[in-house]
Formats: structure tokens, sequence, C-alpha cells
């Protein structure tokens, strides 16, 4: 079992909520759009979930995304020698590992886009964990699920109608997957002591193994926190934008759960994690920092050419220095 089941799976708490995501999400679309200038080809079809259901069908997404580090085992153990069963033995362990990670997210995730669009079009919301937090901070049920709905269709919006955005994020983990070396054992086990602890003498949210890697590496790994950053940044830009006027309580619960990291990307934190790195909160909120800086100077306009191409991303400096990329790219 992924995820066990709460005390609101079955509540009657929970009735109404899929009409209530389809209404919301009809209605946020369009207003994302507005605000971004990014138009989806497909209506976004959204399906409120339990918490077994959401860790199931991110199993695929991980594996998928995990392929090229999972292939490297199976030709290890292909090769290697091993005792009767090893590798059945082998492979069950790493399921077991990541199906607890699943199952410890499955708490706390709200909603998400799977990025690796083995769901086309679907996004996911968590039915018991946003009652949940409704209840826990008194929040008022349609602004909350109007925030998380903007939220989460904004990263929708970043990957479908920016064809080449997807293939790029992917190619960048493809690259460095591939350009890793370690057994399953050591994925495994990093997947679940980065929930225990916060590795000492880690920095930006790096372990120590991080600040050891080659040049290449650590370019790429650059590369991945500058686009988690901008994508990060730029969805809580849109959602705070659009919400200004519509979500009247939107500032209480910014205070309250932003600190908490309860709004992001469950599927990009979850790879992080089987990397060996997280990102640091502080890193999201430079990410916003920098759109609010493009803004101020570049307008609509400006924000939106950070999308146009490879070449418009910000580098990490950049993110960290939006004057930069504004000198550089911005029209």
């Amino acid at each position: 079992m992924f995820a066990q089941p709460g005390s609101l799976d079955r509540s009657y708490l929970l009735e109404g909520l899929q009409e209530s995501f389809e209404a919301l999400t009809r209605e946020a679309e369009p207003l994302i759009a507005e605000e971004s200038g990014f138009i989806s080809p497909h209506a976004a079809v959204p399906r409120v979930l339990g918490r077994q259901e959401w860790a199931s069908n991110n199993v695929d997404s991980m594996l998928g995304l995990m392929s090229p580090l999972l292939g490297k085992f199976q030709q290890r153990l292909d090769d290697a020698p091993a005792f009767p069963g090893a590798k059945f033995a082998y492979k069950a362990a790493l399921g077991a590992q990541l199906g607890t990670v699943l199952g410890f997210l499955s708490q706390r995730v709200l909603g998400q886009y799977d990025i690796a669009m083995a769901h086309q079009n679907q996004v996911w919301f968590v039915g018991p964990n946003i009652v949940t937090m409704e209840r826990r901070f008194g929040f008022l049920p349609r602004d909350f699920r109007l925030w998380i709905v903007l939220h989460e269709l904004t990263h929708r919006s970043q990957f479908e109608a920016n064809p080449w955005v997807r293939p790029h994020f992917l190619g960048m983990v493809n690259e460095m997957l591939q350009s890793m070396d370690m057994d399953a054992k050591t994925v495994a086990d990093r997947m679940m002591s980065s929930f225990k602890s916060t590795p000492k003498g880690s920095e930006d949210g790096a372990p120590m193994v991080f600040r050891m890697l080659e040049p290449g590496q650590m370019e790429i790994f650059n590369r991945l926190q500058a686009f988690m950053s901008v994508i990060e940044g730029h969805g809580n830009f849109v959602m705070d934008r659009v919400g200004e006027g519509r979500i009247p309580s939107q500032p209480r619960m910014s205070r309250a759960l932003r600190g908490g990291g309860t709004v992001g990307s469950p599927l990009a934190r979850l790879l992080a994690k089987v990397l060996g790195f997280e990102l640091k909160k502080a890193q999201y909120v430079q990410g916003q920092l920098f759109f609010d800086a493009v803004y101020a100077t570049a307008g609509s306009a400006g924000v939106k050419t950070v999308f146009d191409s490879v070449e418009a991303l910000p580098t990490l400096e950049e993110v960290k220095s939006p004057e930069r990329w504004l000198s550089r790219v911005a029209p």
C-alpha cells in the first residue's frame, strides 16, 4: 500500500468536491491565459483523488523519469553474478522505498500537474488533504480551492502552451541521470533519508556529494535549479496576480502555507530527492522575486519572454540578479 487512507477519505465533507474543482477550473483557465499569455491547446481535466490513488498514479510518472537510471540498474544486475532471486529482491526493495516516499508525500500534497505527461490534460487535487487544510486553518473553501487551482493550472500552461519546455526539462533530467553512477540501494537510501533530516554541511539545499560533482554535472545541476526556480516562481507570480481582488483571503493563506512548502510541484520535489538535492524554499521565493523585478521593469511582455526559448531562460545567477537577465534578454 502506498498511502494509508485517512479519516476523511470517505467523509461527507468530500461530497461535491469534484464538481467544485470542475467549476473553478473553468473559471481559472481564461484568467491564467489573460495574465500569462499562455493558451493551452486543450482544456484541463480536474480530478479529485484520494491519497492512495494519487500515490499510485505517480508511480508511472516517476518510473518514466527515472528510466535512464533504472536502465543502468538493469544492466548492472544482468552483468553481475548473483544468488537466485537477487534481482527480484533488488527491484522489490527499490519499489517498496518508492512506495513509502509516495505514501509520505500523499499526506501533504494538495494539487499536481503531471509534468511527465503520463496522464494527459489531467490536473489532480487530493481531496482529503484539501479539506483537512481548510478545517485546520479556517480557510474559506472557495478561496482556498481557487488558489490551488490557479497554481496548478499555471504550471500546466507553462508546459502545454510552450512546446519546448517539457522536452527541455526531461532532457536535463536525462542528462543528470545518465551522468550518475549509483546502485539501487544508494537511490533507495537517499529517498528515505531525505525525509528524515537535512544533511549536515548542505549549501543551498545540496548535500556534500553534489559539491563534489564533475564540472559538467554541476552545470546540469545548476540549470535544473534555475529551471525549477523559474517554474515555481512564475507559478506563484501568476497565482498572486490573478488572485488580487478575486481571492480576498489570499494574503492570509499565503502567510500560512508558503513557509511550509504545501503549494508546489510534488513530482519535481520527489525527483529532486532521488537526485539527492532539495531546492530550498528560499530559491522558490527568489524565483518569484525575479518575476516581480522583471514585471516592474518590462511588464507582462518581459515576464512572457522568459518562456520564449531555452536561450531566454535565466541562469541561476540571473535568477538571483534579474537586472543581468533584463540587460541580456528583455524586450
